[in-house]
């Protein structure tokens, strides 16, 4: 499984925006994508989704098991793509082709996220690190 960690910097400092931007890009090649995400932020996440990318739709729902993009707080037991917004979130244990971990520009979630990398390693992911900015 392929894991990538998106690190926030520059420009690009909003999960959700960043999220809803990645969404628009994988939609439709993929079919299957689901977004991670606290409680608090899944409303905005929806609200986002209904807005970016502009002039598209990006067929959506919180808690849809039907939906093909689905926002959830806990991961699925499988997906073809996991786009995880919450470092608090217990490390997925589900059959998925590719993850995408977003860290954001905050300090504070950076150990944990450094942490998530390590368990990815150990479970045998092939980790990938991209620096938006």
């Amino acid at each position: 499984m392929r894991v990538d960690f998106y690190e926030l910097a520059g420009r690009f400092q909003d999960p959700l925006e960043v999220a809803a931007v990645l969404v628009g890009k994988a939609w439709p090649t993929l079919t299957d994508i689901v977004l991670v995400a606290p409680r608090g932020a899944l409303a905005e996440l929806d609200d986002r989704l209904w807005r970016k990318p502009a002039g598209r739709f990006l067929p959506h729902g919180i808690d849809d098991r039907a939906a093909p993009i689905r926002l959830v707080e806990r991961a699925p037991d499988a997906a073809a793509l996991l786009i995880n917004l919450d470092p608090t979130a217990p490390l997925p244990q589900g059959r998925y082709d590719r993850v995408l971990e977003l860290v954001p520009a905050d300090e504070d979630a950076r150990p944990r996220l450094r942490q998530r990398w390590k368990d990815w390693k150990a479970a045998g992911a092939d980790l990938h690190h991209h620096v938006l900015s």
